[in-house]
């Protein structure tokens, strides 16, 4: 874990000092996040956990954003098994900015895609004989930012495949789905 730690510090601190010589922009964002998972093999199993997210950006090249994002969602009782499960993770990873041919002005949507990677943990005794450990996390998908003025947006949807590879009695993984929402604060930094 703490070499997932030094890396994603040395990533940032890379593109930091890339961008330090010229203007350069981003966000931070905090969001409500709703994860549909299963953590048990076989039949689903499927329950809901609530939790949220703290993110960054930063604008690299273009339409292109380097990401960061540390979660954590928690249900007390799962209904399989009445168990409590906290899953965290720590992700990084690339957001596009897609084109909106649509819809033009400084308050239409912005639409976004991404890809992160990272770690997760898992906690609590629904995650059995993954309890407490570290294990793979990706998330994919994306999402639509709604400006309400020049420094923040609200983020009225968030999709994401979340796929995570703790320890289970069958295959060692859990497809999981992210919903989200939240609010956005836009920074920019002129030389």
């Amino acid at each position: 874990m703490r070499s997932i730690l030094a890396a994603i510090a040395l990533l940032l601190g890379g593109v930091t000092a890339a961008v330090a010589q010229e203007s350069y922009s981003g966000d931070a964002a905090v969001t409500y996040h709703w994860v549909h998972t299963n953590a048990g093999p076989g039949q689903c199993g499927c329950f809901g956990l609530n939790g949220g997210g703290v993110s960054g950006s930063w604008k690299i090249r273009g339409r292109w954003s380097l990401v960061t994002e540390i979660s954590s969602e928690y249900t007390p009782s799962a209904p399989t098994t009445a168990n409590s499960l906290t899953l965290t993770s720590y992700l990084v990873g690339a957001r596009y900015q897609l084109p909106q041919p649509w819809l033009r002005g400084a308050r239409s949507p912005r639409p976004f895609a991404q890809v992160l990677l990272g770690a997760g943990h898992s906690g609590g005794g629904e995650a059995g004989i993954g309890d407490s450990s570290y294990a793979f996390a990706t998330r994919m998908g994306g999402g639509v930012d709604l400006p309400v003025s020049s420094r923040f947006a609200v983020r009225i949807i968030q999709i994401d495949y979340y796929l995570t590879q703790f320890a289970n009695a069958d295959n060692g993984r859990q497809n999981n789905l992210l919903v989200g929402a939240g609010i956005v604060f836009h920074w920019t930094r002129a030389k």
